[in-house]
């Protein structure tokens, strides 16, 4: 009897620490975003231009802040391996459009379809330094991927930012110079175009 007591004295011993354990464990886990320094550094550089500013409430700063996170992005370029959340699909697979979350309240937008672009909420957004359509912003291979994902996945992701298939950086200006609401709105969830070379279920690591 002693000896069943015992064993039973040690499973609960070890139930007990296992479940804080694995609550510690849960608490340590990075959020995916955080997984990539690149990533992680430009999600950490936009929350640093836009903290201190949205809280002057200086609509001077705030413009600036909202250009400088444009600038930020413009920087970044390339990008491979980035971690996101696939909360959007729209359209077709011609004219396909889908929105990523990449962080808190940071999301990327991509379409393949200059019209479907203009049709969303996006009209007042962007505009090109021409009159021509840009080439596609996902690749054949990103839309093949696309095509066996589920909403709210979380997924990898490399491509470039700012560009449509290398057309060049888009002409931001329209984005400023409307109102303060407008830059502090795009301060609190700034949402860049990207161009998307490839799509991938997030591994867990």
């Amino acid at each position: 009897m002693r000896a069943v007591r015992k064993t039973m004295s040690a499973s609960r011993r070890v139930a007990l620490l296992g479940g804080p354990s694995l609550a510690l464990a849960a608490c340590f886990d990075k959020p995916c975003e955080e997984r990539n320094p690149a990533q992680l550094a430009f999600l950490d550089g936009l929350k640093a231009l836009a903290k201190p500013a949205l809280a002057s409430g200086n609509p001077l700063q705030i413009e600036e802040a909202a250009k400088q996170s444009i600038a930020l992005a413009d920087k970044v370029g390339a990008f491979s391996d980035w971690c996101g959340t696939l909360t959007k699909i729209e359209g077709t697979a011609q004219n396909v459009a889908v929105t990523i979350d990449i962080g808190r309240a940071v999301s990327l937008y991509a379409f393949n379809d200059w019209t479907l672009a203009f049709a969303g909420s996006v009209l007042d957004l962007f505009s090109t330094r021409t009159r021509e359509p840009p080439p596609p912003g996902l690749s054949d291979p990103a839309i093949a991927a696309l095509k066996t994902l589920r909403l709210g996945e979380r997924i990898s992701l490399s491509g470039r930012m700012g560009q449509i298939a290398g057309s060049g950086v888009f002409d931001w200006s329209r984005l400023f110079g409307k109102s303060e609401a407008e830059h502090r709105q795009f301060l609190q969830t700034p949402r860049f175009v990207a161009r998307i070379e490839a799509l991938a279920a997030e591994k867990k690591k």
